[in-house]
């Protein structure tokens, strides 16, 4: 298993914990309001939002993605 797929699982796992029980339970109040949400919605979307850049950026990273990219289309 490479390093980037390691670091990809643990960020992974800690963005799915902040959304359950050990995690959540710190902001699962109403106060303080964020943007005009409440703390446990803003808490959600701020997750949301580290899940897909998390995955953007192992998207972008990726190897084979690169190598197909730079070779010719073999279509033509």
């Amino acid at each position: 298993m490479t390093t980037r797929k390691k670091v990809f699982l643990l960020l992974l796992l800690v963005i799915q914990l902040g959304v359950i029980w050990p995690g959540y339970a710190f902001f699962s109040d109403i106060y303080p309001m964020i943007l005009g949400l409440p703390l446990s919605f803003a808490w959600i979307v701020v997750m949301l939002l580290a899940a897909f850049f998390l995955l953007l950026w192992y998207y972008l990273s990726d190897p084979d993605r690169k190598q197909q990219s730079q070779s010719p289309s073999a279509h033509q």
